[in-house]
This record gives C-alpha cells, structure tokens and sequence, in this order.
C-alpha cells in the first residue's frame, strides 16, 4: 500500500505541475498577444509601459490629450491607469506614428521637444514662425494654437531640431512641428501663416503679392497634382469673401472640398487640381454678387451642380431677409447656392446648388423643395403691420392698434429686383390697410385702434382706465 500511496502522490503531483505549466504557457500566449499580435486586415495590437506622472499628461483633461493622438496616428488607444500600459490597435504605421506622439507628448512634460528633420518620414511639416509671431500663434495659455489642432485633426508645438546645436532661442524664430495627414499639415500651416502674416505683414507674402516658398523637410513632399494657388483680394473684396468670422470663407471651403485661407490679403487654394478649380470659381462667383448677380456659363455641364426649379412667388420666401434663410440651407448641407440670373425663365427661376458631394447637393434640393411645398400652402406671411390690434380690457374702452404701416417705397422693388417678398419692411405699394382691432367676446371689452393710431389708441385706453 506504501508504494500504491507513493505512485498516487506522484501521479497527483506530476498533473499539477502540468496543469501548471499549461496555465503559464496560456497566460505568456495571451500576453504576446496583446504585445504584438496581428489582426484582420493588417492590423495588429502593440502594448507599451508609461510611468504614472506621464499617464495623466498623455491622457489630458477629460481623455482630450488621448482622443488628439488617435485622431491624428489614426489608431486605437486605450490608456489603463491601473496596470499604467497603453495599448495600440491598428495599422503598423498607425501604431509608430501613435508611439512617436507619445513620446512627443511625454517629452512637453518635462522640457522642451527634439525633433530628428533629418529623419524622413510623411507625416511631419516644419514651420519656421518669427520671435515676435510665437506668442500670437500659441495664444493665451495655447488656446490658439489648440483651436487649429482641433480645426485640422492635427498635432501641433514648438520644438528644438537637430540644427537648434541643442540651444534654445526663444527670443528667435522657432520651429512650429504640425502631425498629420498631408491635407490637415497644409491647412494648419496656412492658418499659421495668416496669423504670422496679420502681426508680421510681408513675412508670408512678398512685395509683389506672391506667397513666399516654405522650406520643406524630408518626406514633406507633395502628391500627385497637389498645390497652391493664390488670388489678390482688395479691400473690399476681403471683407466680404471672409464673413462674419470667417463664415463665408468656411462656406466656400466646405463647398468646394478646397482648403481655402487669406494669407494678408491673398486667397490660398490649396488640394488637388479639380478642388483648387472650384474653391477659385466659387470665390469668382460670390465676389460678383458683391455687384449683381453671379452668371453661371452652362450649369449643366459641371458635375458639381444641381439645378432646382423654384417658382418666381417663392424665391423671396426661399431667399429671406438678407438671405439668411438660404444662408442657413447651405450651412446645413455644406453647399454654395444661388440664383441663375441667365434671361429668360419664365415663372420659374433656377436655383444652382454648387458642392463636391453630391450627397450634399442632394440632401439641400430636398430641403428647397420642402420650402417651397411648404410656401404653397401657407402662402406669404401675414405682415405685421396691417390690421388693428387687440380690443381692451373689461371695464375698458379700446384695446391696441396695430402697428404702423409701410409708407416708404422698397426701391429694389420699384427697379424689379426685390427678392424678400412679405418679409420687406418697405412698401410695395399696396392699397393701405390699416383696420380696425377685434372685437370684445365679452361685456365691457373695446375694439382695437386702427392701424396707424397705434400710440394713440393706448394712450385712449390708459386715459378711460385712469378716469
């Protein structure tokens, strides 16, 4: 029996060491896994180690510092601040380029960044930015300087480079570093230089109106039938292709798929051939609204353009006061609208609808139909300055008036060019209408002043009431 016990032991211990070993084994698979293991579609999973002081800074405020570099590497992170690992999903690229910002980022927290430029890689554009612009660019607390990384999708900060001999001139120009895609370094960088531009004029463009070239570093090249073009604004002209705020300029962008910036007084074009074409036939057409209307040579030849019919009684309803009500159709769609003025139409007019996407061309004819059904049926809006006002109250004598009528003339409408129908604040000579208010439901209630004793009426009514 001794040895019976003895073999059981053994047998009891040899499957526990195996039972072991397959566990350990189980447990190192599954860790080189999530270290370097491949996915679907060329993806692969990478894990690094991060010190806990570094974890805080790479996450940022809310999960912000995080969410910047996945948008920009384009792979997945998730940042465990228990077991302080970092873990990439995503193309190799994706995850180098997830690792290098990283780094980048662990190194603001501790002093200034180096950048190798003698390392070729396509994700990195170098700006050289002048001493007296570094401040204005970053702005208060790097407010400026975050608002264009947020705008773009890219990476941005002042670095040393190799050339820097490991000195630091902060009194000097400096090296502003933008991470990316080629489309977003482009964008971020003529936004730096039109903020350069605007506290150092003739820094970007020179003294014949030209956009200064930009020193590139290796691997900073451009693709295939990528470039700037550039168009001279005057003063005027200026004002009126930025918007307010900038809403105009972000219109035509949006519009033509085309990175559109005002370096000084010069419009940038910058993308492919096709988008730079746009984004400059776009411009032409607004500028020549400034003075009449815009005229389209064969809308129907462009590929991107939709012709809507809109009957000529809804135009001024579709268009609005100022045309905000159009403005707001083409911010919702992100497109480039306006009206034919080609001879001609009969009751119909067209309505071009300029866009890239011909998802957004779509989905802003549909909202225009839905105005213009929408016109059909309710007609004009009732002005607000016909008819009396409300009878007064119990006990009382007269109620309101209404308000006063149009007494001057719309000129646009006297030369035919009134486009805001009903919403026009000026007469367009219409039998006057003043009228009288309604009536009371109840004893005791007065009837409402006429349309142009509106102050007269309350002040008759106040008066009965005080007596």
């Amino acid at each position: 029996m001794g040895s019976d016990d003895e073999s059981d032991d053994s047998r009891r211990k040899s499957r526990k060491m195996s039972d072991g070993d397959d566990k350990s084994r189980s447990k190192s698979r599954s860790r080189s896994r999530s270290r370097g293991g491949g996915g679907g579609n060329g993806r692969l999973t990478k894990v690094i180690d991060i010190a806990k002081d570094d974890a805080a800074f790479v996450l940022g405020r809310g999960g912000a510092t995080k969410r910047k570099i996945a948008r920009v590497s384009g792979a997945d992170i998730e940042l465990d601040e228990h077991a302080l690992t970092i873990t990439l999903n995503g193309t190799e690229q994706q995850c180098d380029h997830a690792i290098d910002y990283i780094d980048f980022i662990k190194q603001q927290r501790v002093g200034p960044v180096t950048i190798d430029t003698e390392r070729s890689r396509g994700d990195y554009t170098a700006y050289t930015v002048p001493g007296d612009c570094i401040g204005f660019v970053m702005g208060r607390n790097g407010q400026t300087l975050r608002s264009m990384e947020e705008e773009w999708g890219v990476l941005m900060f002042f670095a040393k480079t190799n050339k820097d001999g490991g000195e630091s001139r902060r009194g000097d120009d400096e090296q502003l570093c933008i991470f990316g895609p080629l489309a977003a370094r482009r964008g971020a960088e003529l936004k730096t230089m039109s903020a350069v531009e605007h506290k150092h004029p003739g820094y970007c463009v020179s003294s014949k109106g030209e956009l200064r070239d930009v020193d590139r570093v290796p691997g900073d090249d451009d693709e295939g039938g990528w470039g700037i073009d550039t168009v001279p604004l005057t003063d005027d002209s200026f004002s009126y292709a930025l918007g307010a705020r900038g809403s105009t300029r972000r219109k035509l962008a949006a519009a033509s798929g085309c990175i559109i910036e005002y370096v000084g007084r010069l419009a940038c074009f910058a993308g492919y051939r096709q988008d730079r074409r746009r984004g400059k036939d776009y411009l032409r057409w607004l500028l020549e609204q400034r003075t009449g209307q815009s005229v389209v040579d064969d809308p129907k030849s462009r590929d991107d353009c939709t012709i809507v019919k809109v009957p000529s009684k809804s135009v001024g309803f579709l268009t609005g006061y100022r045309g905000e009500s159009l403005r707001a159709i083409e911010r919702e769609a992100g497109t480039f609208m306006f009206t034919d003025a080609s001879p001609g139409q009969g009751p119909e007019e067209n309505l071009l609808i300029f866009s890239f996407s011909r998802r957004n061309r779509d989905h802003a004819a549909e909202i225009v139909q839905d105005r213009v059904r929408h016109h059909e049926r309710v007609g004009d809006r009732p002005p607000m300055d016909r008819g009396g006002g409300y009878g007064g109250p119990p006990m009382g004598g007269g109620g309101y008036g209404g308000p006063p009528m149009r007494d001057n003339m719309c000129w646009d409408f006297q030369k035919g060019r009134c486009t805001r129908g009903a919403m026009c604040r000026f007469s367009h000579g219409e039998p006057p209408r003043g009228g009288g208010g309604g009536g009371g439901y109840n004893q005791g209630y007065g009837g409402g002043g006429g349309g142009r004793g509106r102050s007269r009426s309350r002040s008759r009514g106040r008066r009965r009431r005080r007596d």
